[in-house]
C-alpha cells in the first residue's frame, strides 16, 4: 500500500509544524502528546486528511522525517481501526501490544487509553466509527440491547479471510471517495458503506459479543421470550415486572429469567434497563437545545431517581447524560 497520499481530495492540513499536525489530527481523533524521538529540531512533514460519512469517518494522516511518540491523554469515545498504508505503528492498549503494519490492523475500543510509536514515513487511516451507531447496529443484529461496550480483540489479522475482506472493502471506499458520483456521493448518513462496513467489522473480528452473535443467528429466539421482548420495546416505560413479562410470554417467571439469559445474556430486569437507557440516550442525542432537561428524559422513560439514571447512564455510555445533552 505505498505511493502518494490518499484522500487528497479530503485534506485538511499539509504542514512542517509539529504543534499543527498534532493540533489536527486531535481535532478529529483524540487528544494526545506528540513527541518526535529524534532531536527537538527534527524536520517534520505532516498531511493529514478527513472525509465523514456520519457515523463513519476516514481520517488519513501521514508525517516523514522522524519517528513519533503518541500517547493518548484522554479514553478513546469511538471505535478506531488503524490500517497501515506504509510504515508500522506499535500500540500499546489494554495490556497488549500489536504492531500495526501490512498483515496487521489494530482496534482501539471505547474507554481505552493507548500509546503508539510511529515509524519514520508513516502513512495510516483510521477508519473512525461511532460508539453510539456501531452498538446500535450491533443490537439490530443482535435483536435486543446490548449491555456493554463493545470490546474488539485489539489486533485484526489481516491474513484472516473475513479480515482481509473487510480491509479490500476500506481500499474500495477510499477508491469510491476520490470520484465525484460514487456510491460515498449520497447525502451525508445515506451511504451503504457505513452499514456495510460496520457489519463486516462486527462479523469478522471477535469481541465480547461474538458467541452471542453466533448464536443468535444459528437459533432465532423462542415465541414466547419474542413476545416479552416485543412488550419490553413496545412500553419500556411501563411498570415491567418478571411477573407481567412471564404472563406475557406464557412461561413461570424461573423459564423466563433461564430463556433471558441463554438468549439475550441478561436477567428481565437488566433487559427493560438498558432499553430505557438505549430511549433516553436518542432523546439526549436529539433533543433541541434548551427543549427538555435531563430530568424531563428520565422520567419520560421510566427513571424516577435522577441520580441513579445518571450512574446508570454513565457506565453505560461512559459520560453523564448532560453530557450527552449538551454536546454541538
Amino acid at each position: 500500500m505505498t505511493g502518494e497520499d490518499v484522500l487528497q481530495r479530503y485534506d485538511v492540513l499539509e504542514s512542517a509544524e509539529l504543534d499543527e499536525f498534532r493540533a489536527t489530527v486531535a481535532r478529529f481523533l483524540t487528544p494526545h502528546r506528540l513527541r518526535p524521538t529524534g532531536h527537538e529540531g527534527a524536520y517534520l512533514r505532516g498531511n493529514v486528511a478527513v472525509a465523514s460519512l456520519g457515523a463513519l469517518s476516514l481520517v488519513y494522516g501521514s508525517h516523514s522525517g522522524t519517528e513519533l511518540d503518541v500517547t493518548l491523554t484522554e479514553q478513546v469515545d469511538y471505535y478506531d481501526v488503524n490500517l497501515a498504508w506504509e510504515g508500522h505503528n506499535r500500540i500499546t492498549c489494554g495490556g497488549q501490544e500489536i504492531i500495526v503494519d501490512a498483515q496487521t490492523a489494530g482496534i482501539i475500543s471505547p474507554q481505552m487509553r493507548a500509546t503508539m510509536r510511529l515509524s519514520d514515513s508513516y502513512r495510516q487511516l483510521h477508519v473512525r466509527m461511532e460508539r453510539y451507531a456501531l452498538e446500535r447496529h450491533l443490537e439490530e443484529l443482535l435483536g435486543r440491547p446490548v449491555v456493554a461496550p463493545i470490546r474488539f480483540h485489539p489486533a485484526m489479522d489481516l491474513r484472516n479471510p473475513s479480515a482481509a475482506t473487510w480491509a479490500r472493502a476500506v481500499r474500495l471506499l477510499v477508491d469510491d471517495l476520490e470520484t465525484l458520483d460514487g456510491l460515498a456521493a449520497q447525502p451525508a448518513g445515506e451511504t451503504p458503506w457505513t452499514s456495510f462496513l460496520m457489519t463486516g467489522l462486527l462479523l469478522g473480528q471477535p469481541h465480547n459479543y461474538t458467541e452471542q452473535l453466533t448464536r443468535q443467528r444459528a437459533a432465532p429466539r423462542p415465541g414466547g421470550l419474542r413476545r416479552a421482548m416485543d412488550l419490553v420495546e413496545e412500553a419500556p416505560e411501563a411498570d415491567l415486572s418478571v411477573e407481567r413479562l412471564a404472563l406475557a410470554a406464557g412461561m413461570s417467571p424461573r423459564s423466563l429469567q433461564r430463556q433471558f439469559r441463554a438468549y439475550a445474556g441478561v436477567a428481565p430486569r437488566e433487559y427493560v434497563l438498558q432499553v430505557r437507557l438505549a430511549r433516553a440516550h436518542d432523546d439526549l442525542r436529539n433533543a433541541r437545545p434548551g427543549a427538555v432537561t435531563v430530568a424531563d428524559v428520565a422520567l419520560r422513560w421510566g427513571f424516577t431517581h435522577v441520580p441513579r439514571f445518571a450512574a446508570a447512564y454513565r457506565q453505560r455510555y461512559g459520560e453523564l447524560p448532560s453530557a450527552t445533552l449538551n454536546a454541538l
